[in-house]
Formats: structure tokens, sequence, C-alpha cells
């Protein structure tokens, strides 16, 4: 159930994604005044995104070892990490 809820958010980040580049490069096929709000939700889930990065980095780096990687956690979030905070947690059980 969580590995439909990570790829589901994945999905819809990546559309974000996409509609927020081809708005900044005007070739986005919403209408002007719905760009708007995907430019603002776009920098919403960034500082969202930011600021996890932050919070979870001394975790991540002592549950599994590893060093979290900044661009994949601005541009999934937990569906980045988690997966591999469980594949650890399920190493060490």
């Amino acid at each position: 159930m969580l590995n439909i809820v990570i790829y589901s958010l994945k999905a819809l980040l990546t559309g974000l994604w996409v509609l927020a580049i081809l708005g900044l490069l005007s070739l986005s096929p919403l209408a002007a005044e719905y760009q708007f709000y995907a430019l603002v939700l776009a920098g919403v889930a960034l500082l969202v995104h930011f600021i996890e990065f932050f919070a979870m980095k001394a975790k991540f780096k002592k549950q599994s070892g590893l060093a979290m990687n900044f661009v994949q956690t601005m541009l999934w979030g937990f569906g980045y990490w988690l997966p591999i905070l469980q594949l650890a947690k399920k190493q060490i059980d």
C-alpha cells in the first residue's frame, strides 16, 4: 500500500515539475491564470522539501549509513528517502 502512495506521489510531483518548467518556458498547456498557481505550488513543494532535507539528513545518515541526496530529496521528498530507510531497517532486522 505504501508503495502505491510513493509511486503516486512521484507521478504527481513529476507532473508538477513538468508544468512548472513548461510554464517558465512559456510552453504551458495550462491557461495563464492557472499557471501562476502551478508555479506557487511548485515553489511551496520546493520549500517543504528543502526543510525536509535538513530535518531528515541526520536520521537518514544514522539509519541507512548513506548520505542523503539533495537533488533527489528536492524532487521527490519522502518518496526518495522513505524506501531507502525501510530497506535499511529490513536489513538490520
